[in-house]
């Protein structure tokens, strides 16, 4: 995200400076267009003298005036340096235009450069994200839970091991997204999800009935217990498809 940042500050300047001298231009035609080609060549200059007042009041009195000697080529040249005020306000007015034209296709390319280059970030972002199926989803967490399985048996009372290992693939399920539905039990929603990653259905059936008896059953459990649901934890792990 930074680096694009320079980049699209020199773009916005660029546009801002290309801007201000469209405006600078169309204003500079605005002028000379409302005063006319005459009014900008028009004047005495800076060199010219002012008459003093003792010069105006001498030559108050009417003079006889030289009758204008007409220019061969015109009016004294006035014709000519009007056309060429002409030209160069024309000129001046399609310089503007085709600045403007200009701005307008280099902003276009710029939009269609950025919209492209957003199309290809998302493709990228949509490659890479992993989807999963709701069974991949679960087979993933739970050959990940492995561990904490294994121990949460292996330790504690054979009652308090299966009980609390049972209850280790509802953890599994819940970090895949597949939540306990308000009807179901304990029981039935890890059931469920065992079914959605194609666990061994005997290896599942034995465990969950270790489980119930650990759960609601009033004598002691042995080693026996736990040895028998290690065995059925052992065939679910290794009937657990995953991706890759």
């Amino acid at each position: 995200m930074t680096a694009r940042q320079p980049a699209s500050r020199q773009g916005a300047l660029a546009a801002a400076l290309v801007a201000a001298g469209v405006l600078l231009v169309v204003l500079l035609v605005t002028w000379a267009a409302s005063i006319g080609p005459s009014g900008v060549l028009r004047g005495d200059g800076p060199g010219a003298v002012r008459p003093t007042t003792e010069q105006t009041t001498a030559t108050a009195a009417p003079q006889p005036q030289p009758k204008p000697v007409k220019d061969e080529r015109g009016d004294g040249g006035g014709g000519y340096l009007w056309i060429a005020a002409l030209l160069i306000n024309i000129a001046t007015a399609v310089l503007a235009v085709a600045l403007l034209v200009w701005l307008v296709r280099w902003l276009a390319r710029v939009r269609r450069v950025r919209r492209a280059r957003r199309r290809r970030e998302a493709a990228v972002d949509a490659a890479d994200i992993d989807v999963l199926s709701p069974g991949e989803a679960v087979a993933r967490e739970l050959l990940a839970d492995v561990d904490a399985q294994r121990s949460a048996l292996s330790g504690g009372a054979p009652r308090n091991g299966i009980v609390e290992c049972w209850h280790r693939f509802e953890v599994s399920a819940a970090a895949a997204g597949i939540e306990r539905r308000p009807w179901e039990t304990s029981s039935e929603h890890t059931l469920r999800v065992l079914d959605l990653v194609d666990a061994d259905p005997a290896a599942v059936s034995r465990l969950a009935a270790l489980y119930r008896e650990a759960r609601f059953s009033e004598h002691e459990l042995t080693e026996t217990h736990r040895a028998a649901a290690v065995e059925a934890l052992d065939r679910i792990h290794h009937t657990i498809g995953a991706p890759a």
